[in-house]
């Protein structure tokens, strides 16, 4: 961790985002980054059903950042949830 008063340097993806919203801005990064494509098929993405989620959820050690970001269509965000819901479950059941 760097000193108080000194800059480290950070990639764009590492900057930290907002709990609740995504900016403009950052949709459009995610977005050209995928090539307006979901990260989980390679479907073109619909702008009115398109889910941005995090690759690693945060309650298992994963940043609120753009590089842990992904857009997604709604079939493959259904699947990333059930992937979790299911890992959870395991989980507790161990």
């Amino acid at each position: 961790m760097p000193e108080r008063g000194t800059r480290a340097a950070m990639h764009f993806d590492d900057v930290p985002i907002g709990d609740a919203y995504l900016t403009h801005e950052a949709v459009r990064a995610i977005l050209e980054r995928q090539d307006n494509r979901c990260a989980g098929c390679s479907a073109p993405l619909d702008a009115g059903s398109t889910y941005f989620d995090l690759r690693r959820p945060a309650i298992c050690g994963g940043s609120h950042t753009l590089g842990n970001l992904a857009a997604l269509c709604p079939s493959c965000h259904l699947s990333h949830m059930r992937r979790i819901r299911e890992g959870f479950a395991d989980h507790r059941n161990k």
